[in-house]
């Protein structure tokens, strides 16, 4: 998985950038086929903003920001939230592939 940070107007500090790191490495676990996660972080009027891509193998990304006081819980709030939608994606592809159910075939005991 390939994490790119960025940050605009912000300084990231090396325990930032670990924490980020950490949190997001989970994501993997929700979908295999995360394949690339660029993270946006930016500090307007004493807010701090965090938006991040989730790119995947197969299927549209997926998008989410958060806005925070502090850039430790605003990482935990988009890290709750990616891993949210990241759920609900697979829960819907899982669906979809369930296989048809067919009445059961009569043997040839109950035929007689």
């Amino acid at each position: 998985m390939q994490f790119i940070i960025s940050g605009r107007h912000v300084e990231l500090a090396e325990g930032l950038r670990e924490h980020l790191e950490e949190r997001f490495d989970r994501l993997g676990r929700f979908d295999e086929n995360v394949s690339r996660i660029e993270v946006t972080l930016s500090e307007e009027k004493k807010r701090c903003l965090i938006e991040a891509k989730v790119t995947t193998r197969r299927g549209p990304g997926i998008h989410a920001g958060v806005q925070e006081a502090d850039f430790r819980t605003a990482i935990d709030r988009l890290y709750e939230k990616l891993s949210r939608q990241l759920k609900t994606r697979r829960e819907k592809l899982r669906d979809r592939k369930v296989p048809p159910q067919f009445p059961p075939v009569a043997t040839e005991t109950e035929e007689l």
